[in-house]
């Protein structure tokens, strides 16, 4: 059984993916599924992250501010 899995991702974060992954032959969702097999198999991210001062990554009022814009969870 499968279960469909949604999530909100920037448009240009999205096409850069699709491009990259469509040159290796596959698809952001295939290398999705990929990386999520991964850390179920391994109890592990399977990629190193490394977050520098200044990263946005870090800016974690700024990402809610994106992710609250994003959420539609009042129209349904």
């Amino acid at each position: 059984m499968t279960v469909l899995f949604r999530c909100r991702v920037e448009k240009p974060l999205l096409a850069k993916a699709d491009s990259v992954t469509k040159s290796l032959g596959t698809s952001t969702a295939e290398m999705f599924r990929v990386f999520v097999a991964e850390i179920a198999r391994t109890g592990k991210v399977p990629v190193g992250l490394k977050i520098s001062d200044g990263d946005a990554l870090m800016d974690v009022p700024h990402r809610n501010k994106i992710w609250s814009q994003l959420d539609d969870a009042q129209s349904w």
